[in-house]
Formats: structure tokens, sequence, C-alpha cells
């Protein structure tokens, strides 16, 4: 009688640096997760699922991996009431999953809306001067009224918040009459890493160069300051797609965001 092959089992990894270690220095891992972490990951084979704070301060997972991968880790963490157990854990509220593996994912854990798809991208190499980009001028607190009308009318789905926190890099375009036509922002995650927020310009001025202006010069001060720059965009925006790949920007990971459809525990 032979025995059976034992069933790989899950590992916990309690810091960045281990996590880092096994995705083999993913990209996202190594720049958008907080160090000390949020909580232990968990990961199996090349699946991992790991809190994550967004630098919005929402709390929930991350998730990535093959799809078998990551439907057997699911599998073995749903139901287990361990107290680092993130599926077990009514603190995280959403999963943000690596879009090749979501159907594999959501086949084992009830997902809900709202949510949506998403990219993030990042770039270690500073972009060549780009035209338009003389006209970059440097915001600061008393603009703020006018980039927020400004985000308000251009890009109202827009993370970015003028001044909310210290450090903020905000950088404009100003028309002949001197009225703000164009803005983003160098911010920073909860990891510390640089990231571009809140790139808008006017309707009537896109295409003519502006964001790809604005994205230039920020893109080039992050790589100047810390080697490297990060940003997200939503997936349905194609053109600031070809803006990004354009600069240099690189290392795509595509995800897809749900809430986690919770039990109710009032209900019997």
């Amino acid at each position: 009688m032979t025995d059976r092959p034992r069933r790989a089992r899950a590992a916990t990894h309690g810091t960045h640096a281990e996590l880092v270690a096994a995705t083999g220095g993913d990209a996202f891992i190594r720049h958008d997760l907080s160090d000390p972490l949020e909580g232990p990951g968990w990961s199996l084979g090349s699946a991992l699922i790991v809190p994550r704070r967004t630098h919005t301060r929402r709390l929930g997972l991350v998730v990535l991996g093959r799809p078998d991968d990551v439907a057997g880790l699911a599998l073995e963490l749903v139901g287990r009431g361990d107290t680092d157990n993130p599926l077990a854990d009514p603190r995280f509220l959403h999963a943000t999953v690596e879009r090749p593996a979501f159907e594999a994912f959501a086949s084992v854990v009830p997902l809900t809306d709202p949510g949506g798809d998403w990219e993030w991208m990042c770039t270690r190499t500073a972009p060549p001067p780009v035209p338009g980009e003389d006209r970059v001028v440097g915001l600061d607190e008393t603009d703020e009224d006018e980039i927020q009308a400004l985000l308000a009318l251009a890009n109202p789905r827009t993370d970015a918040r003028p001044f909310e926190t210290p450090g903020q890099r905000w950088v404009g375009v100003r028309d002949d009459c001197g009225a703000l036509v164009a803005c983003g922002v160098l911010d920073r995650t909860l990891s510390g890493a640089p990231i571009l927020e809140g790139i808008t310009v006017r309707m009537d001025l896109r295409g003519t160069g502006l964001g790809l202006a604005v994205t230039a010069a920020l893109t080039r001060e992050a790589v100047r300051s810390d080697g490297f720059c990060t940003l997200g965009l939503y997936s349905d925006n194609d053109v600031a797609r070809r803006v990004y790949h354009g600069l240099g920007y690189g290392d795509d990971h595509l995800w897809s965001s749900r809430r986690l459809l919770r039990a109710d525990p009032t209900r019997r």
C-alpha cells in the first residue's frame, strides 16, 4: 500500500520582505504594500492573499497568482477560524484580485458590487522632455480652490485630495488668461512609494499634450528622488494607458476590485 501524496498547505508570511521573496520580487507587492504589513499574508504555489490598506485608508485584501492556485488557497482558508485568517476577518471589506484569477477567486469567495477594474504601473526610467513641459508650474495651497474645481469638472473619479496629506507636490498648466487648465500631483502611498494622481486636463484641451507634459514632469521628479514612480488608472481610460506606456511605464498589473459579500450576523 502506497501513501497518497500529501496536499500542499498554505504558508504564512509575517513580514514585507517575506512577501516580496514569496512573489519573486513582484513590483506591486514591493512598492504598494505597507511595511509593516496590515496582517500576515498567505501563499500557496503562486497564489497570495494578503491584507492591504489603500492610500485612501480602505482596508481590504490583495489576491494574485495563477487561477488554480488562487482557488486552492481560497478553498483552504474559507471556513477556518484562525485569528489571522484574512477571509474570516470582518475588517476586510473588499478584495482586489488579479484579473486572470478573478473568476477562480469569485467561485470560492462571494463578491458583490460596487467595484471597478483598474491597472497599476511603475517606471524606473525618467522620461525625456516632452513638448509643453516648460508650461508646467508648481501649485500650492493658494491654488486649492482652482484645483478642486478642475478635478470636479474634468476628473470626478480621481482619488486625489488636494493638500490632504503633507508633502504633496501639485503642478499645473495655466492658459493665457491665467486659468488653470491642467493639473496633477505626486503623492505618497502608505508604503511611502511615490504615486501620480489627479492627472487632469480641461475637456476642451484634451489631446493637446498637456496631460503628457504634467505626467512627464512629475515622473521625472519621482525617479530623480526615489528611483521609481507608480500610478493607477481605470481600465476604461485607453488614452491615459497609451500616454503612460509611451513614457516608459510598465510592470502592468490588471486588477478587479469588489466588495466581499459578508454574512449578516443578525440573520438566523
